[in-house]
């Protein structure tokens, strides 16, 4: 990667072509959101076990035997229960990072050739994950 992901809250200029280049493929970006996510280990999202394993469920990729529960990267985040690729999630993320206005549901549309739902899905959850991290309860007039 030429380009480190974590430096895009600066809010430099990036292509869709680099975009592209960070992520090839979807398992690049399911490794990069396992790092992000799991900074000191796998964890379940659902007991914090951490004595994990990998299984061969198709979606969910790791077993707790903790819980006795299937998991995902996926899980417990805002690409919940989505089928939307972790490389369409990643892009996405990248473009709302860099843009100086909100990237638009149609935009990531056409940007990441997905259906309008999905875009829309998307946008919604990052703007609950804002809302959270803002610490905000209601957002009423200009925020």
């Amino acid at each position: 990667m030429s380009q480190n992901v974590t430096d895009l809250h600066i809010r430099k200029e990036i292509t869709l072509a680099e975009l592209f280049k960070m992520f090839p493929e979807n398992k690049t970006a399911e490794k990069w959101f396992e790092s992000r996510i799991w900074k000191d280990g796998r964890k379940c999202p659902t007991c914090g076990n951490d004595s994990t394993t990998p299984s061969r469920h198709p979606s969910m990729p790791y077993y707790c035997y903790k819980c006795q529960s299937h998991f995902s990267v996926k899980k417990g985040t805002a690409m919940r229960q989505s089928k939307i690729s972790y490389q369409n999630w990643a892009i996405a993320i990248c473009l709302f990072a860099v843009s100086p206005k909100e990237a638009s549901p149609v935009r990531l549309h056409r940007d990441l050739g997905i259906t309008q739902s999905s875009a829309w899905l998307m946008v919604r959850r990052f703007r609950e994950l804002w809302k959270q991290l803002a610490g905000v309860d209601g957002m009423d007039g200009t925020v």
